[in-house]
């Protein structure tokens, strides 16, 4: 097979053609912002439930997923109150715990890192940022709506996407030259 003819890499598991990795992850992105929209009462604050999130878990199972999942929270991030320190830190939060994700199988450990990186790195930003909040509250708080979110929704959401979605989501195989 020539270079040219090569498909588009997404990572040493899957192969995607360049057309369907930016097809699915901008479902992911609009989903993400969706639901975000829908339940925004409740996906901004200190206390949040950001059912948004439960799609974090993603990665494990798909891990060319973690571009639509960064780009949905900076979409989303834009009705935030936090301005663009959410807009670039919550952001980055979702792109390191859906890079840690990405390498994790079990789906009750792949809940992990983003339940942790946001309890622990959004709350200090804020602190950081000046806003008159005492960290370990926030981190409570945190730990409480990721850990409600990721493992009461984001656990299931895994299994319904491997049971329903592994067969339409498959890498091509490649075709060998004659």
């Amino acid at each position: 097979m020539t270079n040219n003819k090569k498909k588009f890499r997404i990572d040493c598991v899957m192969k995607l053609n360049i057309t369907k990795y930016i097809c699915y992850n901008a479902i992911i992105a609009c989903v993400y912002l969706a639901l975000v929209y829908i339940f925004q009462f409740m996906s901004f604050g200190a206390i949040q439930f950001r059912i948004a999130e439960a799609m974090t878990i993603l990665p494990s199972l798909f891990p060319f997923s973690v571009a639509g999942l960064t780009i949905g929270c900076f979409l989303s991030n834009f009705m935030s109150v936090w301005g663009w320190s959410d807009l670039v830190f919550g952001t980055l939060c979702t792109l390191v715990a859906g890079l840690i994700t990405s390498k994790i199988k079990n789906p009750f450990l792949a809940a992990l890192p983003p339940v942790l990186i946001n309890s622990f790195g959004l709350p200090l930003v804020w602190l950081l940022l000046g806003g008159e909040t005492v960290y370990w509250i926030n981190v409570l708080w945190m730990l409480l709506g990721q850990t409600v979110v990721l493992y009461a929704v984001g656990v299931p959401v895994y299994y319904l996407a491997k049971r329903n979605l592994s067969a339409l989501i498959q890498p091509e195989k490649d075709k060998k030259e004659e």
